[in-house]
């Protein structure tokens, strides 16, 4: 297995993560489950979860869905937040740097805002890559619509952005 990147030699299909030896996260004590989000709001409360529980912030989802609205014309929790816009929007509350791979962005303590498939047709669902198992090579994220986080090969990840999240703004 490779140093430098998570494994794709593991599982495709997420499994209910559980503790296991060689496991790194981007904060040691970051909760394994979260809120549930309401429908279409998989960005939004990953960026509550990230700025709350990995960065020690207190901003409350609905301050993102209101910016989002008024800066963008739409209502995320209607449309979600579109593919054209997620970079600048997700920029705009956290300082971000260029993705090379998740071991890297995970050992420097820096989450990874990514996308799987989605259930809803011609959509992505975002999760947050938040640690990966050393021994296993298996990525870490949490998934908002379970709850929850999982392991996954992180080819399993569609990449249609990989935001890394510094800090907040």
């Amino acid at each position: 297995m490779s140093k430098e990147q998570i494994s794709t030699q593991i599982i495709y299909n997420p499994t209910k993560y559980s503790k296991q030896k060689g496991d790194v996260f981007v904060k040691s004590s970051l909760p394994t489950t979260m809120a549930k989000q309401i429908p279409n709001a998989c960005v939004t409360s990953i960026m509550e979860y990230a700025n709350n529980k990995v960065f020690g912030g207190t901003v409350n989802e609905g301050a993102y869905i209101l910016y989002y609205t008024q800066t963008y014309n739409s209502n995320p929790l209607i449309d979600g937040v579109s593919l054209d816009y997620i970079e600048p929007f997700v920029t705009h509350f956290f300082k971000t740097q260029t993705f090379t791979n998740y071991k890297s962005a995970i050992d420097a303590k820096h989450p990874v805002m990514t996308d799987v498939n989605s259930q809803i047709e011609s959509s992505a669902h975002n999760v947050l890559c938040v640690g990966y198992n050393s021994n296993t090579g298996a990525a870490i994220y949490m998934d908002p619509e379970l709850a929850c986080m999982y392991s996954v090969n992180a080819g399993y990840f569609l990449q249609d952005y990989n935001i890394v999240l510094t800090g907040i703004k």
